[in-house]
């Protein structure tokens, strides 16, 4: 019991440990050891009744046009070119400069890597499509998990929800230091493009979990290693230049 109020004490005094587990920690490895056990799963085709009753289940509920065109909306926020954009200007931005370098690293490390595991796992992206009475542009079309073409029609595990995922987490963290609500809420927008996928008809659940899985755990990793709870040292610097010069 004492050991547990200790414990209690030291996340209460230090918003970080609720945040940012370390590598070598039990819930890092528990959080490996599901996403090893579910992409198995996946791989030996165990989970594809569950999948195709939950996309047969979302293909049943399309069809409102109000619906389509927030459905198409929000999954557009999570697009890579538009995160890439977004990593960008944060990058820029003195403030959260060490979070956009670590997302945009983290961003690469997650694109290149789940180009290698969908051909490992094998899992062909669903096999219904979306369908809306909406009049959509010419050329508009439904970003592609992945820009490779040998990994384009697979879809375990998503890219998209994986990358939304280490911004929830990254970007996150930061806000959390300062607003513990708005930390949490920040969680909301990889929950609402999941629900998007889904809907569209681009992924099926359990590649929404693996994504979402697999971005934590990198997100994790790259925390760790680059220091997600130290402030940027070159803010630092520029800080006290500025200073000087105000003097």
């Amino acid at each position: 019991m004492a050991n547990i109020d200790i414990w209690t004490q030291e996340i209460v005094s230090n918003p970080t440990l609720v945040w940012l587990i370390r590598i070598r920690s039990p819930e890092f490895l528990i959080l490996v050891s599901i996403f090893v056990v579910l992409s198995v799963l996946v791989s030996v085709g165990i989970t594809h009744g569950l999948d195709s009753f939950v996309s047969i289940s979302t293909k049943s509920i399309q069809g409102n046009k109000d619906v389509d065109i927030f459905m198409i909306a929000v999954t557009s926020t999570g697009d890579l070119s538009t995160l890439l954009v977004v990593g960008i200007v944060l990058t820029i931005i003195r403030r959260t400069r060490r979070q956009g370098l670590i997302f945009l690293i983290t961003m690469v490390f997650i694109a290149i890597s789940i180009i290698y595991i969908k051909p490992i796992i094998g899992r062909v992206e669903p096999i219904n499509k979306f369908q809306t009475s909406l009049i959509l542009p010419k050329d508009f079309v439904l970003e592609n998990d992945s820009v490779v073409p040998y990994a384009s029609s697979l879809s375990y595990p998503s890219n998209h929800i994986a990358i939304v995922t280490a911004f929830a987490f990254i970007f996150g963290f930061g806000i959390y230091q300062r607003n513990r609500l708005a930390g949490i809420l920040i969680w909301a927008f990889p929950a609402l493009v999941a629900l998007t996928k889904l809907y569209l008809m681009q992924h099926y659940l359990s590649d929404i979990v693996g994504g979402f899985l697999f971005g934590l755990i990198i997100s994790i990793i790259m925390g760790n290693m680059l220091r997600l709870d130290k402030a940027f040292m070159v803010s630092r610097i520029k800080r006290k230049e500025d200073k000087n010069v105000q003097e």
